[in-house]
């Protein structure tokens, strides 16, 4: 493990772990006095070379205002490139952001999704967040599913939007069936009478056809 004086040799020679390596050091205070504003320095010399955890906690730190002007956008911004990485704890700090529209717009199934894929990579608590949010969007969507006309059968890029019939209302209401995103869109997930996995293409009960609509659409003449 290379030295005090030999870590900031190497980072001001330009080699970019090392840089990031210091400012982990100037972040917490490890063998340097804490220093935030140092830590962002050296997090953005090394991001400029494209070192994703690099990228990740300059994105940290701009969002909060940490060491640097707090630019919430500029710090979604930068999770996002970490994230597309698939660096889990980009993917997590995202999916909060996006959870709480810090930086971006709200988009609650975004964050369950940025935070779900985070939990599969291991990252620590995204788990218990992801179910937490996953629950609430289950509440959410049974409440909406229960005030709107049992009419159609109505899919939105990024939830199931209304039910058709009685039947296909108490399978999604008990998560029987469960919205999904096929090959080709929006599609809706359940079994056959085999027990197996299948991608329905229409209620199995009327044979109301899938309408892909506007997410929240309220139309339903």
């Amino acid at each position: 493990m290379a030295t005090g004086e030999e870590l900031i040799r190497a980072a001001e020679s330009g080699n970019m772990d090392a840089q990031f390596q210091l400012g982990v050091q100037y972040m917490y205070g490890t063998d340097v006095p804490k220093d935030p504003a140092r830590a962002a320095a050296w997090f953005g010399k090394a991001a400029e070379q494209g070192h994703v955890p690099a990228i990740r906690e300059l994105g940290i730190l701009t969002a909060s205002g940490e060491g640097v002007e707090p630019d919430p956008v500029k710090g979604a911004q930068l999770l996002g490139r970490a994230a597309d990485e698939l660096d889990p704890s980009a993917m997590y700090h995202l999916g909060l952001m996006f959870e709480k529209g810090i930086g971006v717009d709200v988009d609650k199934q975004k964050a369950v999704r940025l935070l779900a894929y985070s939990a599969m990579m291991g990252y620590p608590g995204a788990e218990i967040d992801a179910q937490r949010l996953d629950d609430e969007l289950t509440e959410e969507r049974n409440r909406k599913l229960k005030a709107r006309p049992v009419i159609k059968l109505m899919l939105s890029d990024v939830d199931v939007e209304a039910a058709c019939c009685g039947p296909m209302l108490e399978d999604l209401l008990s998560q029987r069936t469960v919205f999904t995103e096929g090959e080709d869109g929006p599609a809706l997930l359940g079994t056959d009478k085999q027990g197996f996995d299948t991608i329905y293409n229409a209620c199995p009960y009327c044979g109301a056809p899938i309408q892909i609509v506007p997410r929240d659409k309220q139309y339903f003449g």
